[in-house]
């Protein structure tokens, strides 16, 4: 025999274990209605009852609340500010110099993006894209300028790379 509390907070019963799961079924107790076990001095819900488990409807879950005045949650980082440090290191390893132009254009985007979304985090990733980048391209003159300077080293790299 069982006591429940009601919708209307008023307290019916002693009714039946079979009666309860008639009411289930019919939608008038759900897991969170109140129910106090015969000879219990303690008021529990009906989802802590073990002999109810099977016919109780599984509660549905729910999101959790937006309270007025909290902050948003953090947008994450920008997808292109990362990949604007990726070519840069990619450019900057493999020493090609038109990726670290694509580097500089991403990671200037990038911020320039960055400083319209508040939320969004980055800057240091396209930052290190330009500077990269950057990095790439001044090397890549630095091997231009002394290929030109110096014809034999042009020469040995050729046979170099015929050998």
């Amino acid at each position: 025999m069982f006591k429940i509390i009601g919708a209307d907070q008023k307290e019916y019963g002693p009714i039946t274990a079979d009666q309860l799961r008639q009411w289930i079924a019919e939608g008038r107790v759900n897991t969170f209605t109140k129910v106090q076990p015969e000879g219990a001095t303690e008021w529990k819900t009906m989802g802590d009852l073990p002999e109810f488990a099977a016919v109780l409807p599984r509660p549905i879950p729910t999101l959790p609340a937006i309270h007025p005045g909290a902050p948003p949650p953090p947008a994450g980082n920008s997808a292109m500010a990362v990949w604007a440090m990726v070519i840069g290191i990619i450019s900057l390893l493999c020493c090609q110099w038109y990726l670290g132009i694509v580097s500089i254009i991403l990671g200037a985007v990038a911020l320039s993006q960055l400083k319209n979304n508040p939320r969004q985090t980055g800057s240091g990733f396209a930052i290190a894209g330009i500077v990269l980048g950057a990095l790439a391209l001044l090397l890549a003159v630095i091997v231009i300028v002394a290929f030109i300077s110096s014809p034999q080293l042009f020469q040995n790299f050729q046979n170099a790379l015929q050998q």
